[in-house]
């Protein structure tokens, strides 16, 4: 039995350590009183065993008086906060000197016979215990111990009727405060030297512990709730992540005043829209997005409802619910949608009038697809004449030139294709594509991307790239192209003089794989010391469901740390104020080539002379047909198709289309899709229906439409593949080979 008593303290105080390591500012300040206490008392019980003398026992029993004297009382000190009740300073002060002078009297009961007018030791199964004959100092302890059982079960059953309490944590406040009295009751029931107090005590204990951990997530949630409540105009809720309710502000009462009537603690139902609309929110930023939104109207006025995780820290400890108002945004982006529809979209405006069943959705898409069309139409014949310019110039200024026309354009191309995937905007999904590329030519497209604004403000632009760096690497470069264009355009925005300088290091390679990490330094403003940590917390509270390619449209530093955050990096900050700071991050990348890239603007240079030196595939016999309602791209075409040895055969309405395939077979055809009078897919259905092909030639679709889904769209019409603008001469090569050489592997 022993053991047991020696069991007690060395787990009591192990559960105190462990309370020391995960104590922080905020937790109430009677958990660590009765942390310290619980061990002391329970050191005083395995005394009182291991006793070999009457007055040594009455000393250590007077330990134990520490339960009621003290203990009991900053128990219902911690229930009072906790319940938000406020104690008179004077009545504290008086039950603490209740409690000190009765300890003071347990303590020095052997001299003063007051707590006990006789006591005697004895031992059974190994222990030592005391039998007392109790004098009056102690009936008036036990009746201080009934007091504090008639308040603290007061107090703890009226917390259970408020509604900011939380229910769990006051169910675990009476079951530790039940355990305890019970054990006094019925201390030495099973036999007269066991104390079922010490194991009580241990109990409790745990319980704090847990309750402590779950004041954690209060915390997080009352922090937010302070700072969002000084801007009227913001409401604000939380939830745990089992999507219990943890609180809100006033102003989120004005759009869901469903939420007055939830209790703490409360799990949320689907009872009315509201709430089944939070809960859809968060389904869909469970898997993987980082908010979702809707929108209520509440008295004439709209609000934009947004649900994002809620975090402390690094940790993600439940979701938060932000409603603002909506009003004015949502009328000023109508009057703009109706404007673009006016000039650019009236025939489409039409069509949707007479359809009363097609979705918003839907208008959307046949906007995209109509833009994506206007857009790329141009761009395939800038890029088609600069690739050109690129195979047949031999003039080194001319080359550069033309490069750099095919960085901007490639970048441009990059933006429209993110602003044009209609999928990625409509379900808020951020996707990371791994490809290979070339690092040489990621570093000379950013160099391109910001050189031009930091010359106009007289900023001098520094590369400084580790020539170690492996050759290609296998990543998604559009997501880090915007993670470092986005950091630049910053520094370049905020530096007035000096220079922006931008790093690529090698930091390790191993096992196919290198960490690549990336900083860009500037002399700007700078940011103040105090405002590092706040700026740092704001990223992970603000809107990050923006597309990731979309450049120069206003990309905060939040959607820079979700970008990181979804390649597994993080983005660090350091800034001294008035002087400067430095953005950086690293990032694992695998490597395909692992041959040093060497000096990056000689490499990205040499480019031009591989495509000269690489073999091409050469297929002059092919009969190929290229459709297109545009000039431009006809002749943009046909050059690329020269450079296979093909003499391509042109025609610009699928009206010819029609008379051409009626007189002369061929191996190909390029049908673009967009085209006055007969589109591509009506064409392709006349030419379907009238059997002008035989099987084993090729439909392929040409457009300049890139929104997610197209190619699904095109081949279940019926076209055997897609192809599109603008047409890039290794992805043509490909196709070429794919379809007249099956057998013959072509390079690129």
């Amino acid at each position: 039995m022993i053991y047991y008593f020696h069991a007690t303290v060395i787990l009591s105080v192990l559960l105190s350590s462990i309370f020391v390591l995960r104590w922080r500012r905020g937790i109430s300040v009677h958990f660590p009183i009765i942390f310290v206490f619980i061990p002391i008392i329970n050191l005083g019980y395995l005394s009182v065993a291991t006793s070999t003398n009457v007055d040594e026992a009455l000393m250590a029993n007077g330990i134990e008086y520490l339960d009621g004297c003290f203990l009991e009382l900053f128990f219902f000190l911690y229930v009072m906060n906790f319940c938000k009740l406020k104690m008179p300073k004077i009545f504290t002060a008086i039950l603490m000197t209740i409690g000190s002078v009765l300890l003071f009297i347990a303590i020095n009961t052997g001299s003063n016979g007051l707590m006990y007018k006789s006591a005697e030791l004895k031992k059974a199964s190994g222990v030592s215990y005391l039998v007392k004959e109790y004098g009056p100092a102690h009936a008036f302890y036990y009746a201080m111990i009934a007091f504090y059982l008639v308040i603290n079960l007061s107090v703890i059953i009226y917390s259970l009727t408020r509604k900011h309490t939380s229910k769990t944590n006051s169910i675990l406040l009476l079951i530790v405060y039940m355990v305890i009295m019970l054990s006094f009751l019925f201390g030495k029931v099973f036999h007269p030297a066991l104390e079922l107090l010490p194991a009580s005590y241990l109990f409790s204990q745990v319980i704090f512990l847990i309750i402590m951990s779950r004041i954690n997530l209060y915390d997080v949630s009352e922090s937010a709730v302070s700072s969002l409540a000084e801007n009227g105009s913001i409401g604000f809720a939380s939830f745990d992540l089992k999507m219990k309710y943890l609180g809100c502000t006033e102003a989120a009462l004005e759009c869901i005043p469903e939420l007055e009537n939830l209790y703490v603690d409360q799990m949320l139902a689907a009872e009315n829209k509201n709430f089944a609309q939070i809960l859809e929110c968060v389904d869909q930023i469970r898997n993987n997005n980082d908010s979702a939104f809707f929108y209520v109207t509440k008295n004439d006025i709209s609000y934009k409802i947004t649900v994002s995780h809620l975090y402390f820290g690094n940790k993600r400890k439940g979701y938060q619910l932000r409603t603002e108002d909506n009003t004015l945004e949502s009328k000023a982006m109508e009057a703009l949608r109706l404007r673009e529809r006016q000039k650019e979209m009236e025939a489409e405006i039409l069509k949707l009038e007479k359809t009363a069943a097609e979705s918003a959705n839907e208008a959307k898409s046949s906007f995209l697809a109509q833009m994506s069309h206007e857009i790329r139409t141009p761009i395939n014949a800038i890029l088609g004449m600069n690739e050109m310019v690129l195979r047949e110039s031999k003039e080194p200024g001319i080359q550069e030139y033309a490069e750099n026309i095919k960085s901007s354009g490639r970048t441009l191309l990059s933006i429209i294709n993110s602003i044009l995937d209609f999928s990625k905007i409509e379900d808020g999904k951020m996707e990371i594509v791994p490809v290979n590329y070339d690092t040489a030519s990621l570093i000379f497209d950013l160099e391109n991307t910001i050189a031009e604004r930091a010359k106009m403000k007289g900023l001098g632009l520094i590369i400084d790239a580790d020539e170690s760096l492996p050759r290609t690497l296998v990543g998604d470069d559009i997501r880090i192209k915007q993670v470092v264009a986005n950091l630049l355009t910053n520094a370049v925005k905020y530096t007035e003089k000096g220079s922006v300088r931008l790093i690529f290091r090698k930091e390790k390679e191993a096992e196919g794989k290198v960490f690549m990490s990336v900083s860009v330094e500037d002399t700007g403003i700078g940011i103040k010391e105090e405002d590092i940590g706040v700026m740092t917390e704001s990223f992970k509270r603000l809107e990050m469901n923006h597309n990731r390619t979309i450049e120069g449209t206003g990309l905060g530093l939040s959607i820079v740390t979700g970008l990181l955050n979804k390649m597994d990096s993080h983005l660090e900050v350091n800034s001294v104020y008035g002087k400067g700071s430095t953005f950086s991050f690293t990032i694992l990348q695998r490597v395909a080539d692992p041959q040093p890239m060497g000096d990056y603007w000689s490499r990205a240079h040499s480019h031009t002379e591989e495509l000269r030196a690489k073999e091409k595939l050469y297929v002059p016999s092919a009969k190929i047909l290229v459709v297109d309602d545009n000039a431009m791209n006809l002749k943009v075409a046909a050059k690329l198709l020269g450079l296979f040895g093909v003499k391509a055969d042109q025609v610009s309405s699928g009206k010819e289309t029609l008379e051409t395939l009626a007189k002369k077979q061929y191996d190909i055809i390029f049908l673009d899709h967009m085209m006055p009078e007969m589109d591509g897919i009506e064409v392709l259905r006349e030419i379907r229906r009238q059997e002008l092909v035989p099987d084993r030639t090729k439909i392929i679709a040409l457009t300049a439409n890139a929104i997610a889904g197209v190619r699904e769209m095109f081949l279940s019409e019926g076209f055997d593949d897609y192809l599109s603008k603008p047409i890039e001469p290794k992805v043509l090569e490909g196709m070429l080979g794919k379809y007249l050489l099956p057998e013959v592997s072509v390079n690129g």
